[in-house]
């Protein structure tokens, strides 16, 4: 199993952070990662988020919102058939002592193409997972 795992700590509390995550028609305004999202995220259903990495061209893909607890953790997988790759995406809110957040975004790849993609996905991408962790914690300044 691969992964690529990013973080940051955001000075706003869980409740705020959880807003501006779960607000997913402003997506083109600031999440430079998962840049549009077709339909409203409730748990088995499938959703089509688009996603922009480095210079390659958006792609939409179809994800089915596994888990949905708000202020705390959202989690969307992506699936190819015969077991050839699993991914689960999730977006977890944790509560500081200091009263902010920190922000977990990992995603995980399991099936026969799984640990070949998370190498990749840290090599070539990582840094657009970070791209997202940065711009979420300056739209949640704004947002508070």
């Amino acid at each position: 199993m691969g992964n690529v795992r990013t973080e940051i700590a955001i000075s706003a509390r869980s409740a705020d952070v959880w807003r501006v995550l779960f607000d997913t028609a402003v997506y083109p305004l600031w999440n430079p990662l998962v840049t549009a999202v077709r339909g409203l995220p409730e748990e088995g259903r499938t959703i089509r988020i688009r996603l922009k990495v480095k210079s390659l061209p958006p792609v939409w893909v179809p994800v089915v919102v596994e888990t949905l607890r708000p202020a705390e953790r959202l989690c969307w997988t992506f699936t190819l058939p015969f077991g050839l790759f699993r991914a689960e995406h999730c977006f977890s809110l944790h509560k500081e002592p200091d009263g902010g957040t920190r922000f977990v975004n990992d995603e995980r790849f399991s099936g026969l193409l799984g640990e070949f993609a998370g190498i990749m996905m840290n090599r070539l991408f990582r840094g657009d997972y970070e791209g997202m962790d940065r711009a979420l914690a300056r739209r949640v300044g704004d947002a508070v």
